[in-house]
């Protein structure tokens, strides 16, 4: 059985006066009840060292656009149909090696081998300013590659479109 991943617990980082010293510093603290809860539930007392690895969570609304770029594809791009507008991002990602592990594999008397594995998207795996250069690469991409006749912005503005059309 699989050992299930913990919820991340949000920070929100404040100014706050230090009890020992008097000196003003900065300091994180829980963003919400339920993280307060979470910190109490694991046992973190005051005083205990912990590691992290902080990261800004991403805008919801622009994460619904990156699908939406995927939904724009599988409408209007034929070798896109038939996907889900997850699958189109990772083909768009695989195809344009945005964001992508690259590897080479030779083949005996056929020369080198590119394979392009296209790395997570998730929420905890990409950043927002990552996750926003990543689907701003994917639009040039796109202008560059299918729709010479129109700009990254103007492939992302179609996009965009489309959430305003959803919601």
């Amino acid at each position: 059985m699989t050992k299930s991943k913990r919820q991340p617990i949000y920070l929100r980082t404040v100014r706050l006066i230090d009890p020992q010293t008097g000196a003003e510093v900065s300091a994180m603290i829980p963003a919400s009840a339920t993280d307060q809860n979470q910190i109490r539930e694991r046992g973190i007392t005051l005083g205990k060292v912990l590691r992290a690895d902080l990261t800004e969570p991403r805008n919801p609304q622009f994460h619904r656009l990156a699908h939406a770029i995927g939904g724009l594809c599988i409408e209007h791009i034929e070798a896109f149909e038939g996907l889900g507008q997850h699958e189109a991002l990772k083909k768009l990602q695989r195809e344009s090696g945005v964001e992508c592990d690259i590897s080479y594999i030779e083949i005996p008397g056929g020369g080198a081998l590119e394979h392009r594995q296209p790395r997570s998207m998730a929420f905890d795996s990409m950043d927002q300013t990552r996750f926003y250069q990543f689907v701003s690469a994917l639009c040039g991409y796109i202008a560059r590659t299918y729709w010479p006749t129109c700009t990254a912005e103007e492939v992302e503005a179609m996009a965009d479109a489309m959430v305003r059309e959803a919601a």
